[in-house]
């Protein structure tokens, strides 16, 4: 238990430590690992910024939908130029998906489960550049960094589905093109080959590996659930020597309330 509250107290240092002073046009959401075992079950969870469904259309084929909204971003609302006010850099934005896929548990008494999900999502982020906290006369559309997106994601997984407790492991690999970038006219103003190599990042298709660790704890159809999950882009050579990190968060831990509607349920004690 002492290793565990360990484990996410550096997951949170770690959080903390990768958005407190960054620009990110990319947050990765929640991967929605639902671990479902029979035909009509439900799965659905929500946290502070992501919600996630889950639907069996069969014994063997399931659907998603999910939804992310990040609201970090500054808007002060104040005329005064803002000086009084705690400027907050971090991002504001999210995604909405949805996806198809296969599942199927791996013993006779269905504690183990095998899925992969294939799917389509599209959304944005906003944030404003460093410029903005030096800045006296403060206008955020001049120090707006703001993108848009495609993003193309198949994830297989494998976990421990219990009515008590569920552990998965899920890889995600996420196809993410990013168009329509904007920086306000004093975003980069300093750092001209900055400001280019931001808006290079539409030029290809990033690709990113986002593996993920997904806990619920509980009893039968409502859980505690808690994730923790890195988002590594795998061909940032393409940066200039910049710190990518500036753009793409790369790691989150997530925490929210996991519901589950199944038979399975009434079936366990038989087993």
């Amino acid at each position: 238990m002492r290793n565990c509250l360990n484990l996410t107290m550096l997951a949170s240092c770690c959080v903390l430590t990768f958005t407190a002073c960054n620009q990110h046009i990319y947050v990765p959401n929640t991967v929605n690992e639902p671990l479902l075992k029979e035909k009509h079950e439900f799965k659905g969870s929500v946290s502070p910024s992501n919600f996630q469904t889950a639907f069996a259309l069969t014994d063997h084929i399931g659907v998603m939908a999910n939804g992310q909204y990040v609201y970090d971003f500054l808007d002060s609302g104040n005329d005064d130029g803002g000086s009084d006010v705690i400027v907050d850099s971090d991002t504001r934005g999210g995604v909405i998906e949805g996806a198809i896929g296969y599942f199927t548990p791996l013993d006779s008494k269905k504690r183990m489960v095998f899925d992969v999900y294939a799917g389509y999502g599209r959304g944005s982020f906003k944030t404003l550049s460093d410029d903005y906290t030096s800045s006296t006369n403060r206008v955020i559309n001049d120090y707006l960094l703001r993108t848009y997106f495609n993003k193309y994601f198949i994830q297989p997984g494998i976990g421990l589905s219990h009515p008590v407790i569920e552990a998965a492991f899920t890889s995600r690999l996420s196809l993410v093109k990013f168009n329509n970038l904007y920086a306000g006219a004093k975003a980069f103003e300093t750092d001209s080959s900055r400001r280019a190599n931001y808006m290079s990042i539409g030029n290809k298709v990033q690709p990113f590996y986002e593996p993920a660790f997904t806990f619920r704890v509980g009893y039968k159809y409502v859980k505690f659930q808690m994730q923790l999950m890195f988002s590594v882009p795998l061909n940032d050579s393409k940066y200039g020597g910049y710190d990518i990190d500036d753009y793409f968060q790369p790691v989150a831990l997530n925490m929210g309330v996991s519901v589950n509607i199944a038979h399975w349920y009434d079936d366990w004690k038989k087993k």
